[in-house]
């Protein structure tokens, strides 16, 4: 079984209400959930999450609760951080602590910091990927960067603070009054987050097949990109709501200003990444009209070499994940030499 800690905040501000406590309490000790990318992944079942609840005093003590216990060595294996955004309509995942604190109204303890750093070393980004989220997740939810300089901030900072070795996913969610956002919504969205920080991500991404007299084309990766001076089939991640085919059209023609023309996929492949699972598809595609020159060009944004290729001059090349894959899949169709 696996241990959430999930917190909330009491009332402040004079308010008799927190939506963040209200959830921390609706929920019990235990739960179940589903994997969010089950139906991309070969193997996948339901967690069982132990779930410690607890709510947080709006003062100094409060933010430094969860850092201290991170500090003196307990662990969970996600902290998902609750708090109030008064002004928000919709959900905000915030993916990063400033380190700053600016209080507009004192705390529940009379503390009020007009303007100062938390700590003098900078802002820290969240432990979690979820940049990733999106591509197949229907919400409403939003992606945010400014988590206030507040509380809420304050607890996200700290914890993230003690956090050194990155190893606890640690998250805040902010979630708009009850008034504004029905409480029922608000559960289930938490949930779900919790389903998501729990199972590693799948990313979609679909690859170019471009074919010329039996041989294949590839890219290497530039030095300023991740697995710089790989080789991959042109490609990139699908958007929310495309097709395969709209995918490796758009991504042509934005990495490189080609034209071209993408029919049925030949295959999936995938592989295992730190943060996230690549499933890859890797689709055939005509180039629209001639072929372009492979010159370097200022329109190229993540790769610097262009080539043809046969089986057998492949072998001296690194490819990217599971792309040599790809190339053994062709031999076996005969499709290249």
């Amino acid at each position: 079984m696996v241990r959430v800690l999930l917190t909330g905040f009491e009332p402040f501000g004079g308010s008799e209400v927190n939506i963040s406590m209200d959830i921390v309490n609706a929920l019990t000790d235990t739960l179940v959930v589903e994997d969010p990318w089950s139906a991309l992944r070969a193997l996948s079942k339901p967690m069982n999450v132990e779930l410690e609840r607890l709510v947080l005093s709006v003062d100094k003590a409060g933010s430094m609760t969860v850092a201290n216990r991170i500090a003196s060595g307990e662990s969970w294996d996600a902290v998902l951080h609750l708090g109030v955004c008064g002004t928000c309509t919709v959900p905000r995942l915030e993916t990063l602590a400033a380190d700053r604190l600016a209080m507009r109204i004192p705390d529940n303890a009379g503390r009020q910091v007009a303007s100062a750093p938390l700590s003098g070393q900078g802002d820290r980004p969240s432990t979690v990927p979820v940049k990733h989220w999106f591509q197949s997740w229907q919400t409403d939810a939003e992606t945010s960067t400014d988590a206030g300089a507040y509380l809420c901030n304050e607890t996200l900072y700290r914890s993230l603070e003690a956090n050194t070795d990155e190893s606890i996913p640690i998250l805040f969610l902010h979630l708009p009054p009850a008034s504004v956002y029905p409480l029922g919504a608000s559960l289930e969205l938490v949930i779900q987050v919790i389903a998501r920080m729990l199972h590693k991500p799948v990313l979609r991404v679909v690859g170019s097949l471009l074919l010329d007299e039996r041989k294949f084309l590839v890219a290497r990766r530039a030095s300023h990109e991740r697995h710089a001076g790989t080789w991959e089939f042109p490609g990139g991640k699908l958007e929310c709501n495309e097709t395969f085919q709209q995918a490796i059209v758009r991504e042509i023609e934005e990495e490189f200003g080609w034209l071209v023309s993408a029919q049925s996929s030949i295959g999936t492949w995938h592989h295992e990444l730190p943060e996230v699972t690549i499933e890859l598809d890797v689709l055939m595609c005509e180039f629209v009209g001639v072929i372009p020159s492979f010159i370097l060009s200022p329109r190229w944004t993540s790769h610097d070499s262009v080539e043809w290729h046969t089986y057998e001059s492949s072998k001296a090349l690194d490819f990217t994940g599971s792309d040599r894959q790809v190339v053994e899949r062709l031999k076996e169709l005969d499709l290249i030499d």
